[in-house]
């Protein structure tokens, strides 16, 4: 069996429709709902909510963020495979056993397809279309694997209880331990982006900051390169970007505002 992790902070409707989406999923599966420190309706609405699928949830006060929600959902969690997708992700049909049907072999980390609404393109948004998937690719929006893998690595780090960080941190995890990556394109999901809508500047300013931050726990440069904030590539960014992010159009606020996070990490303001 599969269980579908879902960690939601004060998105009633957005949960909702997720919910909904996932009863026309076929097949046996569960669905584990944690409430993050919610103080809206959300917890009212799971009580009254009667769907054909087996759902259970959880609540957390205060809220720890997405990072120790999600381990909270593994660890009573039943199935066999988790599959970790946030609240703001809309699964399209055959979403689940596409999931499933991508575990044929052991230590398979499975990334499915993720397009985002047609207003969000290019603002920094998670996107995945393929054809191939990365370590750092891995996120809790659309990722499926063995529980038993999730635990040998360690779970999701709560350290970053922050925005960003926690998914490269255990994709960076999960390949160090010799994780088969694949891409699954059947696997769909639209990425609503509920944060983005209005607030993508500063979360870009965030994600650079944690992003730092995972460089900082393992000391491989190969973090810092493939996620964009080695100090080379932050100084070429912010020396270029000002004058030339108009090209890449919304994107280009987005790039330079993730420097700036990245920047500030690198070189905290002085205590004095």
């Amino acid at each position: 069996m599969i269980s579908v992790i879902v960690p939601t902070h004060n998105r009633r409707e957005l949960l909702e429709k997720k919910l909904h989406a996932l009863e026309a999923q076929p097949g046996a599966f569960e669905v584990i709902v944690v409430a993050d420190g919610c103080t809206d309706d959300t917890l009212e609405f799971l009580q009254r909510y009667k769907p054909p699928y087996a759902l259970r949830f959880i609540e957390i006060t205060p809220g720890l963020g997405a990072a120790s929600a999600r381990n909270r959902g593994a660890g009573v969690a039943r199935g066999d495979i988790l599959l970790f997708s946030d609240d703001d992700v809309i699964p399209q049909p055959g979403w689940l056993e596409a999931h499933q049907k991508a575990h044929t072999q052991p230590r398979t980390v499975a990334v499915g397809r993720l397009e985002l609404p047609p207003e969000l393109r290019g603002t920094g948004a998670a996107e995945l279309k393929g054809p191939r998937a990365f370590w750092w690719n891995i996120t809790g929006n659309n990722t499926s694997l063995p529980r038993a893998l999730f635990e040998e690595v360690g779970g999701y780090d709560p350290a970053f209880s922050g925005y960003g960080g926690e998914d490269p941190d255990l994709g960076y995890r999960l390949m160090r331990a010799g994780a088969r990556l694949v891409f699954v394109r059947d696997a769909l999901a639209v990425h609503e982006a509920f944060d983005y809508r209005g607030r993508a500047i500063e979360k870009a300013r965030q994600a650079g900051s944690a992003h730092v931050r995972v460089w900082q726990k393992h000391r491989d440069p190969r973090i810092a390169w493939a996620l964009g904030v080695h100090p080379v590539l932050v100084s070429i960014k912010l020396a270029l970007l000002p004058s030339f992010k108009g090209l890449l159009g919304a994107r280009g606020d987005y790039e330079l505002a993730y420097a700036w996070g990245a920047s500030e990490a690198w070189n905290p303001p002085s205590a004095s």
